[in-house]
């Protein structure tokens, strides 16, 4: 159980550079990072109520020692999908509306590179 969770919290972690990494660039990042506090935020609130639920579920029956363990393994698949379903949303929202720049092709004068 320690070597599955030494493997997801790396996840966890490696989930949130990626979706604050692949923000949207804009004009204006000021509504792009509130959207991405945002969703870390309602992403951590959502953890916890899984966990609520979990420690609920598990209160009267025979396993109700390991709650703790059940809810990191919730806590370590839920967020990362839940940051995947944010960023989608946030592509949506913040994506870019006009058409990609086409790519500048650059002349260099090559007569003096040694091939």
């Amino acid at each position: 159980m320690l070597f599955a969770l030494s493997l997801l919290v790396p996840l966890c972690v490696i989930a949130v550079w990626i979706f604050w990494r692949l923000s949207p660039p804009r004009p204006d990042p000021v509504p792009v990072r509130w959207f991405n506090l945002c969703a870390i935020v309602l992403g951590l609130l959502l953890c916890g109520a899984a966990a609520f639920l979990v420690r609920a579920f598990l209160a009267g029956s025979v396993d109700s020692g390991k709650w703790l363990g059940v809810t990191a393994y919730y806590v370590a698949t839920l967020f990362p999908l839940y940051l995947a379903i944010a960023g989608g949303i946030r592509r949506l929202i913040f994506g870019t509306r006009g058409p990609a720049k086409p790519l500048e092709i650059v002349q260099q004068d090559l007569s003096k590179t040694r091939f």
